[in-house]
């Protein structure tokens, strides 16, 4: 066999170590970069149907989309001709040359969707153009295509898929349940919807309509309709330009945050991204504004030149690169910057005329929630009730076994955040708010094992409108919720009624703590029932009820907390894994110090 190339020519008389993939492999692993899960599919047909002009794109899936999915739309449609043309790859009606590839306006433009979806599937295509009293129908499997038909039907086009890696079987057993994998399709349902208010979006599974998302002109009615009508309040837009670039959307005042980052949305000229450059501009401009482990929601639209961004560096179009990618990034955080001017978690109150309340004020007292009853063994300090406070003089902390029974007495506390006891060896700092947290998760597990858990149910039952994604969360794990005290019904599409929670929570906080359990169970990456599902339930409540940092104790309030620290270990951790203990030897203490003993 002759290879030949550009000035040379190869005579193969034998085969060698390295061969030409046989096309039916070749075409799997092409496929297998743009087509990892059912989502893929639903992503890449509803973005070819957003570029063919529709007004109404409808999605239906079958078992997750395992066994079937559909995405039907009333766009322009493809000419008899254009469709065989359609299913091979690099085929694309959207650039004709490779400078094109610096001037994309479209959402697809590869060529590789239809092709990379039919050769792992078995794939119906039915399409109409609107001057056409007819349409076309193309059946293809495993990526050949058996037949070419006429066929009655509306303008537009609509792509079945059946049996999505029926013939790549190692790959089909990766796949997560139908419960996770319809989650993982309805995300880019819903950041799709988001950036594309004027197009109708449907969304239905199992016969069962899911969501429905009528084309609007306000922007607040699509964010409402995806991420709940609570937040209207919290919201604030905000809009920048200068030549070349545009940035708007709405950002959240630091009256709320999120437990998870899923709240962020970034559209680089309306295409969802992953950017860590913009991720770490949203993150940077909330440093100093929202608590430290939260995040805001933000929904940032950045319209730019073609020409100075590159949307061809990722198989599946998720990431860009930008061309001045400093400038993108003092542009967001000065956007955002300028709506959160003002505005800080920790700003001092003021004290407005009229108002009585006196809620954090440094020289007001504050009824601190450490003083429940949360401890889930008595108190094991070294004096009792009726006698007086112990002073800093007196051991007055419970012994540690360090290297033996050795006393510890409360110093004080430092910064409102760690508390700091002295015994023979050196000194121990105690994380306040890590320390609780272990200590009401230790007792909230051991009611939960001996289903001692009470509950406190309310005269008038809350309101609670979710966003779609933490709807379909709660609808998971609502059989979890009852196990642990709550009783959660819904009444309406994403409206649940709060009936009972836990005693030992707050009826102020109901709706607080279910938000942030659902940001919490919405990070497991696959359904998980049971302990995994328990555990961090368990988790979210103890964190919520546990006392916070930079938050000043009374001296019994700390007598309390390191009472119930005695049965712990030095390298006892919280929940979430942080070190509750910081020791600092005597030696090293003195090390400091130059001290020679």
């Amino acid at each position: 066999m002759m290879v030949e190339g550009r000035g040379w020519k190869v005579e193969m008389t034998m085969p060698g170590k390295i061969q030409i993939l046989p096309e039916p492999v070749a075409q799997s692993i092409a496929a297998g970069e743009v087509i990892e899960r059912p989502a893929s599919v639903v992503k890449e047909l509803m973005e070819n149907a957003i570029d063919a002009r529709s007004s109404e794109i409808i999605v239906e899936l079958k078992g997750g989309g395992l066994q079937f999915i559909r995405v039907g739309d009333n766009g322009e449609g493809m000419d008899r001709e254009d469709v065989p043309v359609a299913l091979q790859r690099y085929a694309t009606s959207k650039i004709k040359k490779a400078e094109d590839l610096y001037a994309i306006h479209t959402l697809g433009f590869r060529g590789e969707a239809l092709p990379s979806i039919a050769s792992v599937s078995q794939m119906t295509i039915k399409t109409r153009v609107t001057d056409s009293i007819g349409g076309t129908k193309v059946v293809c499997e495993g990526g050949e295509i058996r037949s070419i038909s006429e066929v009655g039907c509306p303008i537009g086009t609509e792509v079945e898929v059946r049996n999505i890696f029926y013939n790549i079987p190692v790959k089909r057993k990766f796949l997560k349940s139908i419960r996770t994998e319809l989650r993982y399709s309805l995300n880019h349902f819903l950041r799709l919807s988001l950036s594309h208010r004027s197009i109708s979006f449907k969304f239905i599974h199992d016969d069962r309509m899911l969501y429905e998302h009528l084309k609007t002109e306000s922007p607040l009615v699509r964010i409402g309709a995806i991420l709940g009508k609570e937040i209207y309040d919290h919201l604030q837009a905000f809009e920048f330009e200068e030549e070349g670039m545009k940035i708007s959307g709405f950002a959240s005042l630091p009256s709320i945050s999120k437990g998870t980052a899923k709240g962020i949305y970034i559209y680089v000229n309306r295409r969802f991204v992953r950017d860590r450059l913009i991720y770490r501009a949203i993150i940077e401009a909330y440093r100093h504004v929202i608590p430290a482990g939260k995040f805001p929601i933000v929904i940032l639209f950045i319209v730019i030149s073609p020409s100075a961004v590159d949307v061809n560096v990722h198989p599946t179009k998720a990431e860009v690169k930008f061309r001045d990618p400093e400038r993108v990034f003092h542009a967001v955080i000065g956007t955002l910057g300028s709506v959160l001017e003002g505005t800080s978690f920790f700003k001092e109150p003021v004290f407005e005329a009229g108002k009585k309340d006196l809620a954090y004020s440094k020289t007001a007292p504050v009824p601190s929630p450490f003083m429940k009853s949360y401890s889930f063994t008595p108190p094991l300090t070294k004096w009792e009730k009726g006698q007086s406070v112990p002073t800093v003089n007196e051991p007055a902390c419970p012994e540690w076994k360090l290297e033996g029974k050795i006393q510890c007495r409360i110093l004080g506390q430092v910064q409102g955040t760690y508390i700091l006891c002295e015994e023979e060896k050196g000194l121990i700092f105690i994380d306040q708010h890590a320390g609780h947290e272990r200590i009401l998760f230790e007792k909230y597990r051991k009611e939960y094992e001996t289903r001692s858990i009470s509950s406190e149910r309310f005269l008038i039952p809350i309101m609670m409108e979710l966003s779609t994604e933490e709807s379909f969360v709660l609808s998971s794990y609502l059989e979890e919720f009852q196990s642990m005290g709550f009783e959660i019904d819904p009444i309406g599409e994403k409206v649940y009624a709060i009936r009972s929670i836990p005693s030992f929570l707050d009826q102020e906080d109901a709706k607080e703590m279910v938000g942030e359990i659902l940001d919490e169970l919405s990070l497991l990456k696959r359904e998980r029932k049971g302990t995994e599902t328990v555990h961090t339930i368990l988790v979210s409540l103890a964190c919520h009820s546990a006392i916070r940092g930079n938050f000043t104790l009374r001296r019994e309030e700390m007598e309390e907390l390191v009472g119930n620290l005695y049965p712990f270990n030095l390298s006892t951790t919280c929940p979430h894994g942080r070190p509750i203990f910081f020791f600092l030897d005597r030696g090293e203490l003195g090390k400091q110090f130059k001290r020679k003993s």
